[in-house]
């Protein structure tokens, strides 16, 4: 279900759209596989609230003046101080051609190694995929349960992000693994001593 924006053509350009954003409006750009590039023109408040659900995975449905468009937003220029939205470029998608994007990974649950005094090491929080708009999951989870040993990795070869989706990220991309302590690394010389 894609997140609803409404909009309007932008006819202010170039340095003019300064006034736009003291109005509180976002000058935006549409651009992709619908065709030729839309100047579009937000106001911050719902653009905030759209990529607050949205973020890069999920469709957003942008309405310019009654001509809907389903858009993935690409890059958002912020202020310095990142309180308020600068510029947005929006993608264009065909619901029938596979697109590629950015989407998190999320390392749920426990490893036996933390508990027994191991240091969980967190690697790329994102990966790159390709799948069809419609099948672009809102996360990838990995589980930490599955490194049971000090030499596993969680890497983005290993990860399962869904039916249709690929993910293209170099496969030894790293995600998690659990570091040994010098407490782990004593208890380990210790039972090797005593076996």
């Amino acid at each position: 279900m894609a997140i609803s924006l409404k909009a309007q053509e932008r006819t202010v350009k170039g340095k003019k759209v300064k006034t736009l954003r003291r109005e509180g409006i976002v000058p935006a750009e549409i651009y992709g596989q619908a065709g030729e590039n839309i100047s579009i023109q937000v106001t911050e408040t719902d653009l905030k609230a759209a990529i607050k659900v949205a973020g890069t995975t999920q469709l957003i449905s942008v309405d310019v003046e009654g001509k809907t468009t389903d858009v993935l937003l690409k890059e958002v220029i912020r202020t310095l101080d990142r309180q308020h939205i600068v510029h947005a470029d929006l993608y264009s998608v065909d619901p029938n051609t596979k697109v590629k994007c950015t989407v998190p990974v999320k390392v749920t649950g426990e490893s036996q190694l933390v508990v027994a005094g191991g240091v969980m090491v967190m690697g790329a929080s994102a990966v790159e995929v390709i799948c069809l708009p419609k099948d672009i999951p809102s996360v990838i989870t990995a589980d930490a349960a599955d490194l049971k040993n000090f030499s596993d990795v969680i890497d983005a070869g290993s990860l399962e992000a869904g039916e249709g989706v690929e993910v293209i990220s170099n496969p030894s991309l790293m995600i998690a693994y659990v570091g040994q302590t010098r407490a782990t690394r004593e208890a380990a010389a210790l039972a090797k001593a005593e076996a």
